[in-house]
C-alpha cells in the first residue's frame, strides 16, 4: 500500500509537471492608447474564472498586467502578460528581437510580472514591480503601419493584422479651474498651427482664439519617440513622422501639485537612436495627461498643446479639446459619410494593428488570432470604433480618406 501510494504521487507530479510546461505564455507589448481594449479582449477570449493583477489602481490604465487561465474556445492554458510602452517600441521589438525587461536591450522601460504576482478573480492592483529575466515580445499593438516606423525597424515585415480605428485629440490645457482665455470647444487648431507649435515652438494664444488680447505663449508637451499617437498627430498634420520637434518637459512645484515653468525635452538615446533637445516626451499618453492636468501657477500664464487617446484624454478635466482643421471629434464624424451624425470629416485618427513576427505559431498564435478577432468584432470599440462601422479607409498614416475601400489597399 505505501509503494502505491509512492507511485500515485509520482504519477500526481509528473502531471502537474507536464501541465506546467503545456502552459502557453504570451507576452503583448505596444500601444498605450488601445490597452483598455486589448484587457477587455483578454476578458472575453478567457474562460470563466480567470485570475490577473495588474500596475496601478485603473486595470484598463495598466502598463503590466498578468492574466492567468484558459481559453474559452480550445480550452488553451495560457499566460498573458502586458508591457506597454508605445506603438513604435512595440514595432521595434519585434522586428529587432529586442528583450523587454531588467538589463534588456529594449531601451524605453517596462518588464514582465512575474507568474507569482498576486491575481485574483477580481483583478488584483497594485503589482509588485518584480519582473521576468528580460525576453522579447510575442505581439505588438500599434497605432500605425510599420512602415512609420523608424528605417531600421520597416523590415522584416511583420505580419500586420488591422483590427480597429483609434481616434486622437488635441487638448489645450492651462490647468485650474476656470480656464482663463478666449480658447472654447469650438476652437480649432489647423495643421499649419500644429507645426507651429510642436515644430517652430512660436504660436501665441491669439492666433488660436482670436483675441488680440491672448498674448500667452502657446508650447507643445507630448509624447516620445516611441509613441504611435505622435505619429498621428504628426502624419496627420501633413508633417513628415521623421521631423524632430519642439517638445517641453513640464517642471513642477516640490510637492508635484503645480505646473511653474517648463523646458524643452532633454536629449534622449532610445534602442540605439539619439534624438536631440526637445524632441523627445512622455512614455505614455497616461501620464501625459496626468502632468497636463496640474494647475498652471499664477505666475506661470503659457498654455500647453497635447495629443492624446480618447481614453487618456477623457481623463483631462482642466483642458479644452479642440477642434481639428474646423472640424469637432465625434465618432460619425471619423466614420464618414453616411454615419448617423455625420456633420464633416474628422481626420485626427489612424488603425489599430496587431502585429507578430511570420515565425509566430502553436497556441500562441491561435490564442493571438483569437484576441484579433475579438478586437475587430468587439472590443475595438472601447478604445477606438469598430472597422464595420467605417464609411470611409485610407491607405497609410495620414493619408488621403477616401469613401468606402479596404485599409491600406
Amino acid at each position: 500500500m505505501k509503494i502505491l501510494k509512492v507511485v500515485m504521487a509520482g504519477f500526481i507530479a509528473i502531471a502537474a509537471i507536464s501541465s506546467a510546461s503545456a502552459q502557453t505564455v504570451i507576452h503583448i507589448t505596444g500601444s498605450t492608447a488601445y490597452r483598455a481594449a486589448v484587457y477587455q479582449a483578454i476578458s472575453d477570449t478567457l474562460a470563466s474564472g480567470f485570475v490577473f493583477g495588474y500596475s496601478g489602481t485603473t486595470a484598463s490604465k495598466a502598463s503590466q498586467a498578468i492574466y492567468t487561465g484558459t481559453t474559452k474556445t480550445g480550452s488553451i492554458s495560457v499566460i498573458i502578460k502586458t508591457s506597454f510602452s508605445g506603438s513604435v517600441g512595440g514595432i521595434s521589438t519585434l522586428a529587432a528581437n529586442l528583450t523587454i525587461g531588467p538589463g534588456g536591450s529594449y531601451t524605453g522601460g517596462g518588464g514582465w510580472l512575474v507568474d507569482s504576482t498576486p491575481q485574483s478573480v477580481a483583478g488584483t492592483p497594485n503589482a509588485p514591480a518584480n519582473y521576468d529575466p528580460a525576453i522579447t515580445a510575442d505581439v505588438a499593438m500599434a497605432d500605425c503601419f510599420q512602415a512609420s516606423a523608424p528605417a531600421i525597424y520597416r523590415t522584416p515585415k511583420l505580419t500586420d493584422n488591422i483590427i480597429g480605428v483609434v481616434p486622437f485629440v488635441f487638448m489645450a490645457t492651462k490647468g485650474g479651474t476656470p480656464i482663463k482665455g478666449s480658447v472654447t470647444t469650438s476652437t480649432s487648431l489647423a495643421s499649419e498651427q500644429v507645426k507651429d507649435i510642436f515644430v517652430e515652438a512660436n504660436l501665441k494664444l491669439h492666433e488660436l482664439s482670436g483675441n488680440s488680447g491672448d498674448t500667452e505663449a502657446v508650447l507643445g508637451v507630448g509624447r516620445d519617440e516611441d509613441s504611435g499617437t505622435r505619429i498621428q498627430a504628426l502624419a496627420c498634420s501633413a508633417i513628415p513622422v521623421e521631423t524632430h520637434l519642439k517638445q517641453q518637459q513640464p517642471v513642477n512645484d516640490p510637492t508635484n501639485t503645480m505646473i511653474t515653468g517648463a523646458n524643452l525635452w532633454p536629449v534622449v538615446t532610445l534602442n540605439g537612436i539619439m534624438y536631440p533637445t526637445g524632441d523627445s516626451g512622455f512614455s505614455s499618453g497616461g501620464s501625459l495627461a496626468t502632468e497636463i492636468n496640474l494647475p498652471h501657477a499664477s505666475s506661470y500664464s503659457t498654455w500647453f498643446v497635447s495629443y492624446l487617446g480618447l481614453n487618456d484624454a477623457a481623463t483631462v478635466t482642466h483642458g479644452i479639446q479642440l477642434e481639428f482643421n474646423n472640424v469637432a471629434y465625434s465618432a460619425a464624424n471619423v466614420e464618414g459619410p453616411g454615419a448617423s451624425g455625420f456633420v464633416a470629416q474628422y481626420k485626427f485618427w489612424g488603425y489599430e494593428h496587431l502585429f507578430y513576427r511570420t515565425t509566430f505559431g502553436g497556441n500562441g498564435l491561435t490564442v493571438a488570432n483569437q484576441l484579433a478577432a475579438d478586437l475587430t468584432n468587439t472590443s475595438a470599440s472601447v478604445s477606438g470604433i469598430l472597422l464595420s462601422s467605417m464609411h470611409v479607409s485610407r491607405d497609410t498614416d495620414g493619408g488621403a480618406v477616401e469613401k468606402g475601400g479596404k485599409p491600406g489597399n
